[in-house]
């Protein structure tokens, strides 16, 4: 027999925009659980947080909770093949440049120490 909490972490499950309200601030996990003991599944309050039926099949990392769909998967493969090499490579050598520049404008340090401090160290400089 399944649990209270089993119960409800089966219908955060399904009303994944709660996760976004709690990250937010907006609510707390105590007071959702409260209303949802109090009010049901059912109640007309819990229909804002409904996922809408995508197309895509969600893919769920274990222990990272990302879940990421074959659409954003797409998106980001689609940015991936915009991107050309020889501008990356310009740009890449640009930043190595303004590092270059920076690092010999910046402070030097030159602590010379005197090997032998004499009356006559002027005369030989």
């Amino acid at each position: 027999m399944q649990s209270r909490m089993d119960e409800f972490r089966e219908f955060v499950k399904r009303h994944p925009k709660i996760r976004d309200d709690v990250r937010t601030g907006k609510r707390t996990w105590q007071n959702i659980y409260e209303e949802w003991v109090i009010y049901g599944d059912n109640d007309e309050q819990w229909a804002n947080y409904r996922q809408e039926p995508q197309n895509s099949n969600p893919i769920q990392r274990s222990g990272n909770n990302i879940s990421l769909n074959v659409d954003s998967i797409k998106n980001i493969i689609g940015y991936i093949q915009k991107i050309n090499p020889d501008n990356f490579n310009r740009t890449l050598n640009s930043i190595q440049k303004v590092i270059q520049i920076a690092q010999t404008i910046g402070p030097k340090s030159t602590n010379r120490v005197p090997y032998i401090t004499t009356p006559y160290s002027d005369w030989w400089d």
